[in-house]
C-alpha cells in the first residue's frame, strides 16, 4: 500500500477541495491561486512543472532537466533556457503563500505538500482502504496525464508516455474497485459508467466486457448487452487476433436465449409495446432528423440520473422549436436507447439520420457537459464539444448545444442563434433541481408518478415564486392528474396555475398545451384554439402537443385531421404513451371508421372502462352484438354505475348533434342514459 500522508489524507476528503495553489495534471495542465487561474503560456513551462511536481521532494539536476527539455541543444545554450523557463514559472506562481521551488545551482526540487495535486491525491486514494474516498476521487479522471502537452523532445515524450501509461493503470485500479463495490451495492448505474471508463482506457479487457454484459443484462436490456459482446469479439479479433474466453461465449449464448424480444407494461396508461426486431422501421423523414439519447451521469452522485436526463430533455425541448428540423420525442430516443446498444441500431429504430449523446458531471458548483453528435449510418462523429462551466451557465450551454447541432445537421443557422431563451432561467438552481426531478416522473405517466412530480413542482415554485417552468409543468401536471378524477372545480386550479405561468412567461408551450386542453373541457373551444396555436408555433416538434392538438380537433368535428394529427405525434414518439392509441381510436370511432377504431383500441394495454365502451359501441355499429356484449358485460365490472350522462359531461363536442350521433352508438350497445 502507497504511504498516505497527512495532507493527502485530509486532501482525499474531498475531490475537489479550496487551497491556496491549485494544480491539475490529469487533462489539461491548469493551475490556480486562490481560484484565480495561473496562465502558463509555455509548453516548456508546462512540462517543467509537472516534471517537478511528479517528483515532489526530489532534488532533480539541472542536467537531467536540460537533457529533458533541451536534448538538441548545446550545453550553455539548454542552461541558459532552463533558467528563463524556470524564471517564467517562478513570476507565475509568485501569487503563491508559500514558496514552491528549491533551486541551487546543481538542482532543482518542488517542496512537498506546498499544493492541492490531482494526481498525488489519486495515487493516495489507490493506496488508500477507504472506497467512499476513492469515489470522490473519481471526477478528477478528466483525461490522460498533461493532455495535449509534447514538447518534441525524445526524452520528456519517453518520460511522459511512461508516466501516462502509470496513470492509465491507476485509472483502471480505481474504477474497477468502484465498479466492483457498486455492483454488490446493486448500483447497476454506477457500476455500468465505471465499466465503460474502463473499456475506454483499455478495450481489451475481457473481464469488463463481461461485466457490462451482465449489467445490461440485470436492466433488462438485453440488446445492448449483445451489442457489448459483439464489441469484444471485435476488438479481440481486429487487435490481437484471437476469439473471446469460453465464459464471454457462454455468457453471449445465455443471452440470446433469453433474450427479450417484447415488452409491455400491465398499466394503463404503460408505454406502448416494443418490439426490438420489428423490420417495420420508420422511414426517414425530408428533413434533417434527430434523437437525443439519454445522457450519463459521470462520478459518484448516485441520484444523479434525473439530472443528466433533465438536461437531456432541455436540449430536445431547444432543439424541436425549429420547424425545419425533425426531433424524436424523449420518451421513445430514451426508450431504444435502453434496448440497444449500436448507435446504428437506434437510428433504425426511430428512423433519423443522427445521434446525439453525452455525459454529464457535477462536482461543488461546477458541472461539466461533453456531447456527441453522430451519423448514424457511417457512426462518424459530426460534432463533439466539452463544456467546463458553472452551474448557473447551464442554460446558456443547452442553448449553445441545440443551435450547434442545429447549424451542423441542418446545415444552416436558424432562427435558434438569434432568438432569445424562450424557457427564462431560474433565480433559484434548488428550483431547477426540482424541475427536473419532476420531469423524471412526468415521463411514467401514471397517477402516483404524478403526484411526486406535483410534490417537486410546488417546491420549486416555492424555491423560486417566478420561475415560469415550474408554473407551467404543474399546470401539465393538475390537468392530467385531473383526467384521472375529473372532480369538479380541478379545471379551475389547472386555468389559474396557467395563467400565472404565462403571466411570468408567455412563451412556453407546455403551458399553452394545458390551457389548450383545460379550456376545451371547459367547453370554450376558442380559447382552447388560441392556445393550441401558440403551443404548436412555439414548439412544433412536441408529439404531446401534436397528439392533444389532434383530439381538440376530433371535438371540433374534424375527426380526419385530428386522426392526421395523433399519427403525426406517434411518429415523431414511436414509442409513445399507451394513451395515444386512445386518441387515434376515438379519432377513427367519431369518424365512423369502427373497424380501424377496434383495431385501435385492441392495442391498448390494461383498457380502462371508457375503452370497454368504445369497443362495445364500436361492435354494435358492426352488428357484431355478441363482442358488443362482452365488452359491456366488462364495461359494467369495472363501474357499475357508469351512464351515458357520464360521457355527455365529459365529451366537449362543439357540435351537438356529433355528440348525439355518438351517444346513439353507446345506446346501440346496450349502454343506459
Amino acid at each position: 500500500m502507497a504511504n498516505v500522508s497527512a495532507t493527502q489524507n485530509r486532501q482525499l476528503q474531498s475531490a475537489d477541495p479550496g487551497g491556496a495553489l491549485r494544480i491539475r495534471l490529469l487533462g489539461p495542465v491548469e493551475v490556480s491561486i486562490d481560484g484565480e487561474p495561473v496562465k502558463l503560456a509555455s509548453k516548456r513551462v508546462r512540462a517543467l512543472l509537472g516534471y517537478l511536481v511528479l517528483r515532489e521532494g526530489t532534488e532533480v539536476s539541472r542536467g537531467v532537466l536540460t537533457g529533458l527539455l533541451w536534448g538538441e541543444r548545446g550545453e550553455n545554450q539548454a542552461r541558459a533556457s532552463l533558467r528563463q523557463t524556470l524564471s517564467e514559472l517562478r513570476g507565475a506562481l509568485a501569487g503563491s503563500p508559500e514558496n514552491p521551488i528549491r533551486a541551487s545551482k546543481e538542482a532543482i526540487a518542488w517542496e512537498k505538500e506546498v499544493a492541492w495535486v490531482d494526481a498525488k491525491v489519486l495515487e493516495a486514494a489507490l493506496g488508500s482502504t477507504d472506497d467512499l474516498a476513492l469515489a470522490q476521487t473519481a471526477p478528477l479522471l478528466r483525461g490522460d496525464l498533461m493532455e495535449g502537452l509534447s514538447v518534441g523532445e525524445a526524452a520528456f515524450e519517453q518520460w511522459l508516455a511512461g508516466e501516462r501509461e502509470r496513470f492509465r493503470l491507476l485509472a483502471c485500479g480505481i474504477h474497477s474497485r468502484l465498479m466492483k463495490r457498486a455492483e454488490q451495492e446493486g448500483q447497476v448505474e454506477e457500476a455500468l459508467a465505471h465499466g465503460l471508463k474502463l473499456l475506454s482506457i483499455d478495450p481489451l479487457q475481457e473481464h469488463v466486457h463481461r461485466a457490462l454484459m451482465r449489467f445490461y443484462a440485470a436492466q433488462g436490456r438485453h440488446d445492448a448487452a449483445l451489442a457489448q459482446y459483439e464489441r469484444c469479439r471485435r476488438e479481440l479479433s481486429e487487435q490481437l487476433g484471437v476469439k473471446p474466453e469460453l465464459e464471454t461465449e457462454d455468457l453471449a449464448r445465455s443471452l440470446r436465449t433469453g433474450r427479450r424480444r417484447i415488452e409491455t407494461k400491465p398499466e394503463g396508461n404503460a408505454q406502448a409495446r416494443i418490439d426490438v426486431d420489428d423490420p417495420k422501421r420508420p422511414a426517414l423523414p425530408d428533413r434533417p432528423s434527430i434523437a437525443v439519447l439519454p445522457f450519463t451521469t459521470i462520478g459518484s452522485d448516485q441520484e444523479g440520473g434525473y439530472f443528466a436526463e433533465g438536461v437531456a430533455d432541455d436540449i430536445i425541448t431547444e432543439l424541436s422549436r425549429d420547424k425545419e428540423l425533425f426531433v424524436v420525442a424523449r420518451r421513445s430516443s430514451f426508450r431504444v436507447a435502453q434496448e440497444n446498444g449500436e448507435l446504428s441500431a437506434i437510428g433504425s429504430a426511430l428512423g433519423v439520420r443522427h445521434n446525439l449523446t453525452g455525459s454529464v458531471r457535477r462536482a461543488g458548483d461546477r458541472l461539466r457537459l461533453s456531447v456527441h453528435l453522430i451519423a448514424c449510418e457511417t457512426g462518424t462523429e459530426a460534432w463533439a464539444e466539452r463544456y467546463d462551466r458553472r452551474l448557473e451557465d447551464l442554460f446558456d450551454v443547452q442553448l449553445d448545444v441545440a443551435r450547434t447541432v442545429t447549424s451542423t445537421i441542418a446545415g444552416r443557422l436558424t432562427a435558434l442563434a438569434d432568438k432569445a431563451r424562450a424557457g427564462k432561467s431560474p433565480e433559484s438552481f434548488d428550483a431547477y433541481d426540482h424541475v427536473l426531478r419532476a420531469q423524471h416522473y412526468l415521463q411514467h405517466y401514471t397517477r402516483a408518478d404524478y403526484a411526486r412530480a406535483r410534490e417537486h413542482l410546488e417546491k420549486a415554485t416555492k424555491a423560486d415564486p417566478g420561475y415560469a417552468r415550474a408554473h407551467g409543468l404543474l399546470c401539465i401536471a393538475s390537468l392530467y392528474d385531473w383526467f384521472w378524477a375529473m372532480t369538479e372545480g380541478g379545471l379551475t386550479d389547472v386555468l389559474t396555475t396557467g395563467d400565472k405561468a404565462l403571466a411570468l412567461d408567455d412563451q412556453d408551450a407546455k403551458t399553452h398545451l394545458a390551457l389548450g386542453v383545460a379550456q376545451l373541457f371547459s367547453h370554450r373551444h376558442d380559447r382552447a384554439i388560441h392556445h393550441f396555436e401558440r403551443a404548436i408555433t412555439l414548439n412544433p416538434n412536441d408529439d404531446l402537443v401534436a397528439a392533444e392538438h389532434g383530439r381538440l380537433l376530433m371535438y371540433l368535428d374534424r375527426p380526419e385531421e385530428g386522426l392526421e394529427r395523433v399519427r403525426e405525434a406517434m411518429r415523431l414518439n414511436p414509442y409513445h404513451p399507451n394513451w395515444y392509441w386512445n386518441l387515434e381510436g376515438r379519432c377513427l370511432h367519431t369518424g365512423g371508421r369502427y373497424d380501424e377504431a377496434i383495431a385501435a383500441f385492441e392495442r391498448i394495454d390494461a383498457p380502462q372502462f371508457w375503452v370497454e365502451a368504445y369497443l362495445a359501441a364500436c361492435h354494435a355499429a358492426r352488428g357484431r352484438n355478441e363482442r358488443a356484449a362482452r365488452h359491456l358485460s366488462r364495461l359494467k365490472q369495472m363501474r357499475p354505475d357508469f351512464r351515458l350522462s357520464t360521457f355527455r359531461t365529459m365529451l366537449p363536442y362543439r357540435n351537438e348533434d356529433t355528440l348525439e350521433r355518438l351517444l346513439e352508438s353507446f345506446r346501440m350497445a346496450g349502454i343506459e342514459d
